[in-house]
């Protein structure tokens, strides 16, 4: 009885733990398995941004994502990840970050630099500093309502 009692407790707290990551649109989504492993997927489930990501936001036609590599940040302190606790990460101004932007309505192609081995899609870019973002929202017409926590 004990173990059965156990079973169905982890099973809640797992199942519970999956639903809290967000649809970007257009199939797009963040997934994760807990903590700071976290990564934007497209539609095919192809990983086109990972380590932590920091906030996003969306609209019809833009992802705006700021991301962090996982050993750039401190040390979890926490048993369950919540939202809360990745607006709070996101707004501490010292932790190294990086951005991005995913056009939606750009096709999604794929290629690879077999000199600096490194995978590409077209709509995907970054990562970015933050002056270099900033030039390429405003080359890309992303409008001024959509913004990330940290910007």
């Amino acid at each position: 009885m004990k173990n059965h009692i156990t079973l169905i407790f982890l099973s809640i707290l797992l199942c519970g733990c999956s639903g809290g990551y967000p649809e970007l649109g257009n199939g797009y989504k963040i997934v994760g398995e807990g903590g700071y492993e976290t990564a934007v997927v497209n539609p095919e489930n192809t990983v086109m941004i990972s380590g932590y990501i920091l906030d996003y936001a969306t609209d019809s036609d833009f992802i705006l994502i700021s991301q962090s590599p996982s050993d750039s940040l401190p040390p979890m302190n926490f048993l369950l990840y919540t939202d809360s606790d990745r607006e709070e990460i996101a707004m501490d101004n010292t932790i190294y970050r990086t951005y991005w932007i995913i056009v939606k309505n750009q096709p999604n192609k794929y290629s690879y630099d077999s000199t600096t081995q490194f995978a590409t899609y077209s709509n995907v870019h970054g990562p970015f500093n933050k002056l270099e973002y900033r030039n390429l929202r405003s080359r890309l017409n992303v409008s001024n309502d959509l913004k990330l926590l940290n910007e």
